[in-house]
């Protein structure tokens, strides 16, 4: 299998690789970093079953998405939009619906729904594609669980629900299934996902656009002066607020570093 990460953050030094990962998750959340993690334990198990015929994309940053798509695999059979988790307990996945099971062994609505992350994650895949005029065989969402602790009640949920122990069956039942791309359009949706751009019909812009005004130079001492008008603290409380600020962004970098570098 081909692994193609579009992420940003990532390097090859270990040092800056740190930096990035870091850089990450101040940008995109703790959540990207364990869905990184998360991904890392699926592909082990992919590769050793899938063939270089399948390509898979790690962090698919699409246009006004917002967030990036944690995996996207692409098969001779089709395409799968994936969202790799490690959780531990008892679920329930029934259509839309996700829930844990709590206090005395009854279900309730997680507070994050997976089933429908999941959903819009193969939605936005979707849209996105549409609007090139390009239509996926076989597009479809998979929730997949890499931890051998989860243990989950399906009913009809509207995305593949797939627990640890029925990875290796879920990667070979694609390795053997009748191919439903041609070798163009394989081609093209590689190409559309790991440069992914807006059709060019939406990037015209106006026959006749107003010049921008001018940018006037960033004056410190002038929106400082500001601020401080606007809030009723002096010169030197904002400084030592501003100097606060940078010490504690500092610490959390410090303490991001150490957890990672602990694991």
């Amino acid at each position: 299998m081909k692994t193609i990460d579009l992420t940003p953050y990532k390097s090859d030094s270990p040092v800056l690789s740190t930096l990035k990962t870091i850089q990450g998750i101040i940008v995109q959340g703790w959540s990207w970093y364990q869905s990184r993690k998360s991904q890392k334990k699926l592909i082990s198990i992919l590769d050793d079953i899938l063939s270089d015929e399948c390509v898979l994309l790690r962090s698919v940053n699409l246009p006004k998405a917002g967030k990036p798509i944690p995996l996207v695999l692409v098969a001779p059979s089709g395409t799968t939009v994936i969202n790799p988790k490690d959780k531990k307990g008892f679920f329930r996945a029934e259509g839309k619906k996700w829930e844990v099971m709590g206090q005395g062994e009854e279900y309730k609505p997680a507070f994050n729904n997976l089933i429908h992350e999941t959903w819009l994650y193969q939605k936005t895949i979707e849209g996105y594609l549409k609007r090139h005029n390009f239509k996926a065989p076989n597009l479809s969402g998979a929730l997949i669980f890499v931890s051998t602790e989860t243990h989950i009640e399906s009913i009809a949920p509207i995305v593949k629900v797939i627990r640890a122990d029925g990875i290796k069956n879920f990667a070979r039942r694609l390795a053997i299934s009748k191919p439903a791309f041609t070798d163009l359009d394989f081609r093209n949706l590689i190409k559309l996902l790991t440069k992914p751009a807006l059709p060019e019909k939406e990037k015209v812009p106006t026959q006749e656009e107003e010049p921008s005004p001018k940018a006037e130079p960033f004056r410190f001492e002038e929106k400082l002066n500001d601020l401080v008008d606007v809030v009723n603290f002096t010169r030197q409380e904002w400084i030592i607020i501003g100097i606060l600020i940078i010490f504690v962004i500092l610490v959390l970098i410090a303490l991001i570093t150490l957890i990672l570098l602990t694991q």
